[in-house]
C-alpha cells in the first residue's frame, strides 16, 4: 500500500506540459499541485489564465456587470472535482460601475479526489469565461490531457493561499436600505470591503463605510431597494488585506418596528417610568414608601426631603446597575432582555422568601434591628435613611416583570445602542420612576395633603402584609414552572421554617435566644440559596405548555397565507396574565380568532430562549409583553400596546 500512495506522488510530480490554449486574450492551460500534507487520496488542480496586460476576469459575484467563469469536466470511473476555491477578488472598477474580478493573471483551484491512483489518466475541461478590458469578449477553452501530463506548479500552491478559510464572526442586519455588518477586530482597520456572493443585493459601486462603535466596528453597505436576500449573508471581507470569510444569519428590520431617536427614546422611558409606578407589580413596596411618607408627616421639611432624595438615589443606582450588567452580559455574547434576571429560578426563589419575610414583618410588627423592619421608614427611627435606599432597590427589582406603555420601545432601543446611549436612556427609566418622589423632596408641604399619623396606619400597614404574601404566591407559581417539584418543596420547607423562626422570635425574651434565632434564619436562607444555585431551569413539555411557537412560525404562516395572533408572554410578567385575563382568555376574543381564522399562538418566555430574544429584539423590543398580529393583505405585521383590554383588541383586529 506505501509502494502505491508514493508512486501516487511521484505521478503528481511530473513535469509534463499539458496543452496550452490562446483564446484570443488568454492563455489558458490546466496545472496540478500536491501538498505534502494533504491526504493521498486527493491533490489541487488548477485552471490558469494568463490575461493580455489590463484585461481581467470576473469572480463568483462579478459586480455591476460581467459573469464568473464555468467550466464542465469530463473525468473517469471514480474520480470527482469540487467547484471553485475562490480566491479573494479585487476591485475593478469602471465609472460609474463597478466589478470584482482578476486582472492580468489568475488561477482557479479545484480539489480532485480518487480513489484509485490508477484511475488517474484522461481528463477534459470545457471552459467559459468572459474576458473585459474597454470591450468584454466571451472566450473558450477546450482542454483534452492527462493527469500525468499537467504542469506541477507552486503557483496554484499561491493562489490556494488566496483562498480564506477563516470565518469572522458577524453579526448582519438589513437596516431599510443598508446592510450593517459589526464584527470585532482587535487593530484599528486602515480599509475594508465586504465581496458579497450573491447578486442584486447591495450597490457595489456605492462607498461601504466603516465606524467604530464602543464595543466592535460597523460596516453600513447600501442595498437595492427591498433586497432578498437568500438565508444565510456569505461572503468574502477583506480587513486591512487579510481576507476572511463571513457566513451568518442576516435579520431584516421589518416596517412594522418602530424606529425612534434618541430623544424620542429618552421621553418614552421617563413617561413609561413614570406609569411603572401605577402597575401592580410595584404596588407592594410602593405601598410601604407611601405609608413612610405619612409617618414623616410631622417632621421637619430636611427630613423629609432627604427620605424622597434617598429612595429616588437608590431606584437611581438601581436602574444603573441593571443597564450595566446588561451590557456586561451582551458584550460575553449572551442574549438578555427586560425582565431577564426572573428567568433564573435563583433570583424568582429569593424574591419569593423576601415577600413573605416583609410580610410577616409587617403583619407581626417584628423588629429584628436594622433589619427588613425598617423597610420603607416605617418604626420608631425614622432617621434610618438605609431603609429607603433600600426600599428604592427592591422597588425597581419587583417592577421588572412589568412593562409599561412606552417602555418597550425604549429599552428596545437601548438595547441596541452603545452603553453610552444606554445608561442615559435607563437614568430616564429611572428618574420617571423616581419622579414623585422627587416631587416631594422639592415640595415637603405636599406631605401635608395626606392623612395625619394615627392608629388608622398600623392597621393599614398590617393590611399591606397581605398584598406582599400574594406576590410572594405570584413567585412561588413562577418558580413552580421554572424548577423540579422537589425543589418547590425545599423552598416551601424553607419557608415554614422561616415563619417559625420568626413566631419564635416574639415568644422569647431572654436575650442569647433572640441572638441565636437571626443566625438560624441566616443559615436556612444560606443553605436554600446553595440548592436554589443547582437548580436547572424546567424543560416544558408540550402538554405542559401552551408553546407552539419557533423561530419558523411567521414565516411558514404568511407562506400558507394563515393569519396570526402570537403572544410573546411570561409566567413572571404580571402586566402579561392581566392582558391575558382581562382580554385575551375573554370568550368575545376567542370567538372572534375563531371566526375569522385567526391561529392564535403563545410564545413562552418563562425560561431563558433565545430565538424567542431574537425576535423581540426584530420587532425592536427587549422584553414581553409584545403582541404580534398579521393577516393576508397586510404589507408587515402590526404592535397591539403593552396595555390590553376586550375592546381594544377587538378593535384593533377589526381594522385590518
Amino acid at each position: 500500500m506505501k509502494y502505491k500512495l508514493i508512486t501516487a506522488l511521484l505521478l503528481f510530480s511530473t513535469y509534463n506540459f499539458a496543452d496550452s490554449i490562446n483564446t484570443g486574450h488568454a492563455n489558458v492551460s490546466l496545472i496540478k499541485y500536491s501538498a505534502n500534507n494533504s491526504e493521498a487520496n486527493e491533490f489541487f488542480i488548477g485552471v490558469k489564465m494568463d490575461m493580455q496586460k489590463n484585461w481581467h476576469t470576473y469572480w463568483k459575484n462579478p459586480g455591476d456587470s460581467g459573469g464568473p467563469i464555468k467550466v464542465s469536466w469530463n473525468l473517469p470511473d471514480g474520480v470527482s472535482i469540487s467547484d471553485i476555491y475562490w480566491p479573494t477578488p479585487k476591485l475593478i472598477p469602471y465609472s460609474p460601475l463597478m466589478t470584482y474580478g482578476y486582472k492580468d493573471f489568475v488561477i482557479f483551484p479545484f480539489k480532485v479526489t480518487f480513489e484509485d491512483y490508477s484511475q488517474l489518466k484522461k481528463i477534459t475541461a470545457d471552459i467559459d469565461f468572459l474576458i473585459c478590458d474597454d470591450i468584454c469578449v466571451p472566450e473558450k477553452a477546450f482542454i483534452d490531457t492527462t493527469f500525468e501530463s499537467m504542469l506541477y506548479s507552486r503557483d496554484l500552491e499561491n493562489w490556494i493561499n488566496k483562498v480564506p478559510d477563516v470565518i469572522l464572526p458577524v453579526l448582519a442586519n438589513q437596516n431599510q436600505n443598508n446592510l450593517e455588518l459589526r464584527f470585532s477586530y482587535n487593530d484599528e482597520i486602515k480599509n475594508i470591503y465586504f465581496f458579497i456572493d450573491q447578486q442584486d443585493i447591495v450597490l457595489h459601486a456605492k462607498e461601504q463605510n466603516h465606524y467604530k462603535e464602543e464595543n466592535n466596528w460597523l460596516l453600513n453597505i447600501a442595498t437595492e431597494n427591498n433586497p432578498k436576500h437568500n438565508e444565510k449573508l456569505k461572503g468574502i471581507i477583506v480587513i486591512n488585506d487579510e481576507s476572511y470569510l463571513v457566513d451568518s444569519d442576516i435579520s431584516a428590520e421589518s416596517n412594522s418596528k418602530q424606529t425612534i431617536t434618541i430623544i424620542q427614546a429618552l421621553i418614552f422611558a421617563f413617561i413609561g417610568g413614570l406609569i411603572l409606578n401605577l402597575m401592580p407589580c410595584v404596588f407592594p413596596i410602593i405601598s410601604l414608601k407611601v405609608l413612610s411618607f405619612i409617618s414623616l408627616g410631622g417632621d421637619s421639611t430636611f427630613k423629609i426631603r432627604a427620605h424622597s432624595i434617598i429612595f429616588s438615589l437608590g431606584v437611581l443606582a438601581s436602574f444603573l446597575l441593571i443597564a450595566t450588567v446588561l451590557i456586561a452580559l451582551k458584550s460575553s455574547g449572551s442574549s438578555v432582555g427586560w425582565g431577564f434576571q426572573l428567568q433564573s429560578p435563583l433570583m424568582v426563589g429569593i424574591l419569593s422568601i423576601v415577600m413573605f419575610l416583609i410580610g410577616l414583618i409587617l403583619l407581626m410588627d417584628i423588629n429584628l434591628g436594622s433589619s427588613l423592619t425598617r423597610l420603607g421608614g416605617i418604626g420608631s427611627n425614622s432617621n434610618n435613611y438605609l431603609s429607603s435606599f433600600a426600599t428604592g432597590v427592591l422597588a425597581v427589582i419587583v417592577a421588572s416583570p412589568c412593562t409599561a406603555p412606552f417602555m418597550g420601545a425604549a429599552i428596545g432601543y437601548a438595547l441596541i445602542q452603545p452603553s453610552s446611549i444606554t445608561l442615559p436612556i435607563f437614568l430616564s427609566l429611572g428618574l420617571g420612576f423616581a419622579f414623585p418622589y422627587l416631587l416631594i423632596s422639592f415640595r415637603p408641604s405636599l406631605i401635608s395633603s395626606l392623612p395625619q399619623p394615627g392608629k388608622w396606619m398600623e392597621t393599614l400597614k398590617e393590611f399591606f402584609a397581605f398584598p406582599m404574601f400574594a406576590t410572594a404566591l405570584w413567585l412561588l407559581w413562577v418558580f413552580s414552572l421554572q424548577a423540579s417539584s422537589g425543589a418547590l418543596v425545599n423552598l416551601l420547607i424553607s419557608i415554614l421554617l422561616i415563619s417559625f423562626i420568626l413566631w419564635f422570635y416574639t415568644k422569647v425574651s431572654k436575650i442569647y435566644l433572640k441572638a441565636l434565632l437571626p443566625i438560624f434564619l441566616l443559615l436556612i436562607l444560606m443553605n436554600q440559596i446553595n440548592q436554589f444555585l443547582s437548580i436547572d431551569n424546567k424543560k416544558m413539555g408540550a402538554d405542559e405548555a401552551k408553546l407552539t411557537w419557533s423561530i419558523d412560525t411567521e414565516d411558514n404562516l404568511m407562506s400558507r397565507n394563515q393569519a396570526y395572533l402570537i403572544n410573546f408572554t411570561a409566567a413572571w410578567c404580571i402586566t402579561c396574565q392581566a392582558n391575558d385575563k382581562v382580554a385575551l382568555s375573554r370568550k368575545n376574543v376567542k370567538q372572534y380568532l375563531k371566526k375569522n381564522n385567526i391561529e392564535y399562538i403563545v410564545a413562552d418566555w418563562t425560561n431563558k430562549d433565545e430565538n424567542i430574544l431574537k425576535v423581540l429584539n426584530k420587532y425592536g423590543r427587549s422584553g414581553v409583553p409584545l403582541y404580534v398580529f398579521w393577516k393576508p393583505g397586510m404589507q408587515d405585521p402590526i404592535i397591539l400596546p403593552a396595555i390590553l383590554t376586550e375592546n381594544l383588541v377587538l378593535e384593533t383586529l377589526n381594522k385590518y
